[in-house]
C-alpha cells in the first residue's frame, strides 16, 4: 500500500516537472534560464562621471556670447524694401511663396532614447565620487546589514522589504520623488551575484533619475579595502 502510494506520488511529481519544463521551453513568454547568468554592465569611464558630477562641468554662464547674424526681420524697413525692389523677379517670387515645411530628421540623426543607461563603477571611482557631496549613494541591503556598516552618506532602501511591504514602498517612493533627479546616484548591495542593487537601479530609473550607476563590487569588496571610509 505504501509503495503504491509513493509510486503514484513520484509519478505525479514527475509529470508536473515534465509539464513545467515543456511549458517553460515552448510556451512561456519569458522562459526561466536553466543556468543563472550574471548581469553584465558596461563600466562608466572617468570622463562620463566627471561630466555628470555637479560643479565639474564647464561654466557656460560667464562665457562670451557667440555672435549671431542679424535677423532679416530686424533690418530697417527701408533697407528691406530697397532690397526687394532691386532683387530679380525670380527671387521676388521665391520670397513671396510660403516656405516648404521642415522635414523631420532621419532616424540615424535622432538621439538614443536612453543615453548610456545604467553603468557600473569601480571601487576607485566610488572613492572619487565620495568626494562630491552632490553624489547620492543608496544601499539596497536589509536594514540590519546596513546598520552593521555602509558607505558614508548612503541611504538605505531595503529592496526586499520594498517589494513585500506596501507601506514601506510608499514611504520610500515619497523620499525618492523628493530628491533632485539630476543628481548622480550609485546603488550597491552585497556584490557578486547580488541583484538587489540592479532592482534598486530600475526603481530609480522609473522615478526619473537621469544618471544611475551600480557599484558591482558591493559591500563585500568595499569592506575588505583598508582605506575605505565607512559608517555605522
Amino acid at each position: 500500500m505504501i509503495r503504491a502510494t509513493l509510486r503514484d506520488a513520484a509519478l505525479i511529481v514527475g509529470l508536473a516537472v515534465g509539464l513545467a519544463v515543456v511549458y517553460n521551453a515552448a510556451f512561456s513568454v519569458k522562459p526561466l534560464p536553466w543556468i543563472r547568468k550574471p548581469i553584465a554592465l558596461d563600466t562608466a569611464s572617468t570622463d562620463v562621471l566627471l561630466a555628470v558630477i555637479p560643479g565639474k562641468k564647464a561654466d557656460t554662464a560667464t562665457a562670451s556670447p557667440t555672435p549671431t547674424a542679424p535677423d532679416r526681420d530686424s533690418l530697417p524697413r527701408q533697407t528691406k524694401a530697397s532690397a526687394e525692389e532691386t532683387a530679380p523677379p525670380s527671387k521676388q517670387q521665391a520670397s513671396s511663396s510660403p516656405a516648404p515645411p521642415r522635414l523631420p530628421p532621419k532616424n540615424d540623426a535622432m538621439p538614443p532614447p536612453d543615453e548610456g543607461g545604467v553603468r557600473a563603477v569601480t571601487y576607485q571611482q566610488v572613492l572619487m565620487l565620495l568626494r562630491n557631496e552632490d553624489v547620492l549613494f543608496m544601499d539596497a541591503r536589509r536594514k540590519d546589514e546596513y546598520d552593521g556598516g555602509h558607505i558614508p552618506r548612503a541611504m538605505n532602501v531595503d529592496i526586499q522589504q520594498f517589494e513585500l511591504d506596501p507601506s514601506y514602498r510608499s514611504q520610500m517612493m515619497q523620499q525618492l520623488y523628493s530628491l533632485d533627479k539630476r543628481r548622480p546616484v550609485v546603488t550597491y548591495c552585497g556584490g557578486g551575484n547580488c541583484e538587489l542593487s540592479h532592482k534598486l537601479a530600475d526603481v530609480l530609473r522609473s522615478v526619473g533619475f537621469e544618471h544611475v550607476f551600480i557599484y558591482t563590487g558591493g559591500w563585500n569588496e568595499y569592506s575588505t579595502k583598508p582605506d575605505s571610509p565607512r559608517e555605522r
